[in-house]
């Protein structure tokens, strides 16, 4: 992939340079490690260092359980988000080499049809394009919003309650790595842990930025391949072959081809190979994300389920809840951007999986009237093909990563705190 030919590909190759996405995958980067490029290692550097916050944000959510519940809240669901971007950062260094082939199916040329329907590709770039810069955008304008506010927060005092009984008081911070210090020394060196803290919030923004790129790139990419595959398909015995080609070149066809049944037939196995290149892509697809994916979805609902318990307990009179207001409100701010980002994925992989099942309806609206018996039973075939590979996002056989399940998860979740909320209500 060459900048200079971006316009040929449904991917923002620009932005994807300017975030090292694309210097991230592509195999000629330079390599100084074992086999390893610059932006390998600064990827397990990150990676590795969101293990370490991880685990020490863990400790302190452990440290302040019985006296600081909101505190400790925070704690344990920001180190649940590090673990998770340490081992989603794992899968996606190691599988580099099958992301990159995967990313081919964003050229034009990757089915024999782009200049017959460049019209629909041109589309979904623009798509493309839209959606990754304004995703880039939102991440850059809340880092610049958070750290703004917290500077602008940092007089307020926390007060925290250790647990020898005594009770600290510590300026608003980022993440608040109260744990090793006291609060003396955290107030009087309040600039040099906004610093760590900052450094460690950008690694964090970083990371979910390149991620969601890539993932909206390619879910975006496969889905206008396989809308070309159906418009090839849905063509089929309706337009003539001097429609996709010039007139010498059907003079020539026709003296090679003379039946106008061994065109179609011909097109028919050409379409098919496009189909199979493009289904082979989203099995890898599939094959890589599948575990990062299922993993996400999983752990925005636990913290949307806390972050949701932990404001609403906030009101109740239970002193183990009782915190700072600016603490809860940043608390509560976290959790549209955690929902929404749920709602991405089960929105992008809805599409997905309705691309892949339209194929059958794009055969049944091909003119197959009109073929002769070898033709029909080759479109047969390919729905039979398309029926057996029924791989989908899933977590179960009928659980399928879609708007459908997002809507269930919503509902539930409110179901789970409710009956937290009555619990922690009747043991008091």
């Amino acid at each position: 992939m060459d900048i200079r030919d971006d316009r040929n590909h449904v991917f923002n190759i620009r932005l994807a340079k300017l975030t090292g996405l694309y210097q991230t995958f592509d195999p000629r980067s330079l390599k100084i490690y074992r086999g390893q490029s610059v932006y390998h290692l600064v990827a397990i550097f990150i990676a590795l260092c969101l293990c370490v916050f991880g685990m020490i944000l863990c400790v302190s959510g452990v440290y302040y359980w019985e006296n600081n519940m909101p505190l400790s809240i925070d704690f344990h669901w920001k180190s649940l988000m590090s673990l998770y971007l340490f081992y989603q950062m794992y899968i996606v260094v190691y599988y580099s080499d099958s992301i990159w082939n995967c990313l081919s199916i964003t050229f034009y040329g990757f089915t024999s049809h782009s200049l017959r329907d460049r019209h629909i590709l041109d589309r979904w770039r623009e798509q493309s394009v839209l959606i990754t810069t304004v995703l880039l955008a939102t991440y850059i304008t809340s880092l610049i919003i958070y750290f703004v506010s917290t500077l602008a927060l940092s007089n307020d005092m926390l007060p925290v309650k250790n647990r020898d009984g005594t009770v600290s008081s510590y300026r608003q911070n980022l993440f608040n790595l109260y744990l090793f210090v006291t609060d003396e020394t955290y107030n009087a060196h309040y600039y040099t842990f906004h610093l760590v803290e900052g450094s460690y919030l950008v690694s964090i923004s970083m990371v979910f930025c390149v991620f969601d790129i890539l993932l909206v790139t390619l879910c975006l990419a496969i889905s206008c391949q396989m809308e070309m595959i159906c418009t090839a398909f849905e063509s089929v015995g309706h337009k003539s072959l001097g429609e996709d080609i010039s007139l010498v070149e059907c003079r020539d066809e026709i003296k090679k081809t003379p039946n106008k049944q061994d065109l179609i037939y011909d097109e028919l196995k050409t379409i098919i190979m496009d189909h199979q290149a493009v289904m082979k892509i989203y099995d890898e697809f599939l094959s890589i994300f599948e575990r990062i994916l299922l993993t996400l979805v999983v752990v925005l609902s636990i913290m949307f389920i806390v972050l949701w318990f932990c404001f609403i307990m906030s009101f109740s009179k239970d002193s183990r809840f009782r915190s700072s207001g600016i603490f809860i409100v940043k608390m509560f701010c976290a959790i549209p951007p955690y929902l929404f980002k749920l709602f991405a994925v089960c929105y992008l992989f809805g599409n997905l999986h309705d691309q892949k099942d339209s194929i059958i309806f794009a055969l049944y609206s091909s003119n197959w009237t009109e073929m002769d018996m070898k033709c029909k039973k080759l479109i047969l075939l390919t729905m039979k093909m398309n029926n057996a590979n029924y791989k989908k996002l899933k977590f179960t056989r009928t659980k399928i990563v879609n708007l459908e399940m997002f809507f269930k998860t919503t509902r539930d979740s409110y179901s789970i705190l409710s009956v937290l909320i009555n619990y922690i209500k009747n043991e008091v």
